[in-house]
This record gives C-alpha cells, structure tokens and sequence, in this order.
C-alpha cells in the first residue's frame, strides 16, 4: 500500500469548488434518505414535493462541497487506502436555499497517524458560501479514517471530541427502516464511492457487503431531530455533529434516541436488529 505523504499534504492546497444545484436535487437528496417512503406523509412531503417545498434539510449542505477529486493525485498518497468517515461537524451560518449555486474552499487539511498496524486520519474544514451573494451559508469539519494507512510517520492524532449524552433514558425515539437501495439512491447527490456500490470492494475493506453512506445516516439522523424537536422546520437547527462508530447496512432498521435540552440536543443512532451503535455523541444547536 502507498503510504500518506505528510510534507506533500501539509504543502497541498485543494482547489475551490463551485456546485450548482437545483429544486430536483434538493428532492433527490431527501428520496436517497427514504424521506417519502411513505407518499401520504403530509410532514415528510414538503421535503420531496415542490408545490409544498421544497424544504431543504441542512445536511444537504454536505454533498455540496468539495468533490474531493484531488484525493486521488499520487503525489499525497491518500488514493490508496479505504477511507471510511470519523465524525462530521456542520455548523449552519444561514438557511440553504432550495437552488443556487454554492462556492467552496478546504481551509484546512490536517494528516494524522495511528501508527504502523493502524489507520491514517484526515482532518478537513471547507467554507460553504452562496456565489450570488457572497454569504457565508455554512462550515463544515469532516474527519476521515485512511483504512490500514498508518505508518508513515504523522503526528499522532488529537483527542477525539466526544460531546457526552445525558445518562437518563432518552426523551424520544425516532424509528426508521433505510431503503435497500439506499446507497445506490444517495450516491446520485454525488458521493460516488466505490464501498457504497462494489461488494468485492467493500469485502476487501473489511465490511460484509456495500455500506450506506455514513452522511445519509447522518442526514437521516438530522430529519429525525429536525421531526421531533424542530416542528419539522430545518431552519430551527444551526449546528449538526455526530461520530460514526459502525457501518450501516442498506435496509437495516435505525433508532434515533434524542435528549431534549434548552436550546441543544444530544442523540446517538442505533442500528436496531444488530444493537449497534452507528453514530454516537451526536449534538445539534437550536436557533434560539
């Protein structure tokens, strides 16, 4: 395996991205979640039906950045190894609009290692801001573990943030069964990695068949706390974090349990017919 080149990586400055999109994408994104699976879901709807909407949930925001292309140049020895998400932070500036055309810029890359029998771990923060206006709309932190990619002699990781849960039983419960085409819906947003699609791929990597997207399970997550603390309005969230702690399976049942707070909410996700938790830690902010 190639090996990540820090001093390469540290020198690197990924190029800006531009993306357009439209109503359809912002439909298209919330079908990928299964948001619609059920057609008379009159509060789901708007998330999926233009003469109501469409409402555009914030996660979005995250299949609107970089394409992350530049991934693959050889000379930063990142292309080689699975990658797999660590944690996401999504901090909303202001509400998405349901089309537009967003600008993007990674302000920051950061290259960690795990040592010689572990994994790579990449840092990215990117700038989200509408073209036409110049507004910041949204800042977005990705971790991404580099599987079996440790070893080439980075720093050591820093402490993982961890926002801990309550320790009382969880306010409410949000139940959903994922699409079995799941993953082969979500990556027409633009997440179009081999793992979510190639089983012999995704064998290789370590899973047991091709895994959902961990930022569907994470948008999913999103709508859930969206429903049940937002009066299903997404411009009520500001900011949006999560962990992920285990892959999601297409078609796997997923339990979002959510602690109410005064203007925060904590919840972890759980993939109910494995007892496994799939995002853990997670924390939202509420628009006062």
């Amino acid at each position: 395996m190639i090996r990540p080149n820090p001093s390469k990586v540290a020198a690197y400055s990924p190029p800006s991205h531009r993306r357009s999109y439209t109503e359809r994408d912002v439909q298209l994104y919330a079908l990928g979640l299964g948001l619609g699976s059920d057609p008379v879901a009159r509060d789901e709807l708007p998330f999926v039906y233009e003469e109501w909407g469409p409402k555009v949930l914030p996660t979005m925001a995250s299949v609107l950045g970089s394409d992350m292309l530049w991934f693959a140049d050889p000379d930063l020895g990142l292309g080689d190894a699975a990658g797999v998400h660590g944690d996401e932070l999504l901090t909303l500036h202001q509400p998405l609009p349901p089309n537009g055309t967003i600008s993007s810029r990674i302000s920051r890359v950061d290259l960690y290692d795990r040592g010689e029998s572990g994994h790579g771990v990449m840092i990215l923060e990117e700038e989200m801001h509408d073209e036409a206006t110049g507004i910041l709309l949204a800042t977005r932190r990705q971790t991404d573990v580099l599987i079996g990619a440790g070893g080439f002699g980075g720093d050591a990781p820093p402490p993982t943030y961890r926002p801990a849960l309550p320790d009382r039983e969880p306010d409410v419960v949000v139940e959903r069964t994922t699409l079995t085409q799941g993953a082969l819906l979500y990556r027409l947003s633009g997440d179009h990695y081999h793992l979510h699609v190639e089983d012999d791929f995704a064998r290789e990597a370590g899973f047991d068949g091709p895994i959902l997207h961990g930022l569907a399970t994470y948008g999913l997550a999103c709508h859930a706390i969206v429903a049940a603390c937002c009066g299903h309005d997404p411009v009520g969230l500001t900011s949006f974090f999560g962990r992920f702690t285990a892959p999601v399976y297409p078609g796997e049942s997923l339990a979002t349990d959510i602690w109410r707070g005064e203007d925060a909410v904590s919840f972890r996700v759980r993939a109910v017919q494995r007892g496994a938790t799939v995002i853990d830690n997670g924390h939202a902010d509420l628009r006062g």
